[in-house]
């Protein structure tokens, strides 16, 4: 239910941006800041399951889009997000086990900023896309699945000057679960942003 929602968020946003203004102005953005993946439930060819969970990691995102006089913005963005295992539980035992998980990302997004003629502009924002999901296991080695992906964002900006604007915002990403040769991984990540946007 949830990803139709989103779907239908998405596409409403890029239906106003084909009726918009007929000015736009291009921008261009990047953003960094922190990851926290949620604890991924996995299960394993034999049917052990797991749970994963990790340590706070990094993501780095850029995008080139158009912004829109009635507050419509869209875009296509590159996104990355790296964090490494913290530990795991399983029904063979519990303990630690060195590796990481992460994901590139290919989105296209949507925003509504509320009031985009302002020098404080709170924003909120959609995308769909796919990404690709790998997890470097010490116990597994390493493996990769290409899976659809989903994002919300929620968010204010603050302008610099007529060009240039700081954006603090929160996402939410989920993609589809990771469907590895050995195993199954669960991948949500909640991520606190800081970025440029400058426009043209």
């Amino acid at each position: 239910m949830k990803k139709q929602f989103l779907f239908l968020l998405a596409l409403t946003m890029f239906i106003g941006l084909g009726v918009s203004d007929a000015f736009a102005a291009p921008y261009v953005s990047g953003n960094v800041g922190a990851v926290w993946v949620e604890d991924s439930d996995t299960k394993d060819d034999f049917g052990d399951e797991a749970e994963i969970s990790f340590d706070t990691g990094f993501g780095i995102t850029a995008a080139i889009g158009n912004a829109y006089e009635n507050g419509l913005r869209g875009e296509v963005e590159f996104g990355y997000r790296t964090s490494d295992v913290d530990d795991f539980d399983s029904d063979l035992g519990s303990g630690s086990n060195n590796g990481d998980i992460s994901t590139i990302s290919l989105m296209v997004n949507g925003y509504y900023d509320f009031m985009p003629k302002e020098t404080i502009c709170p924003f909120i924002g959609a995308g769909i896309g796919y990404a690709n999901v790998e997890g470097d296991f010490d116990e597994l080695g390493s493996e990769d699945d290409n899976v659809f992906a989903y994002q919300v964002a929620v968010g204010v900006a603050f302008v610099i000057n007529p060009q240039t604007k700081i954006d603090v915002q929160y996402r939410y990403f989920d993609t589809d679960d990771g469907d590895f040769d050995d195993l199954e991984v669960e991948y949500g990540t909640h991520n606190a942003m800081l970025g440029v946007r400058y426009s043209f």
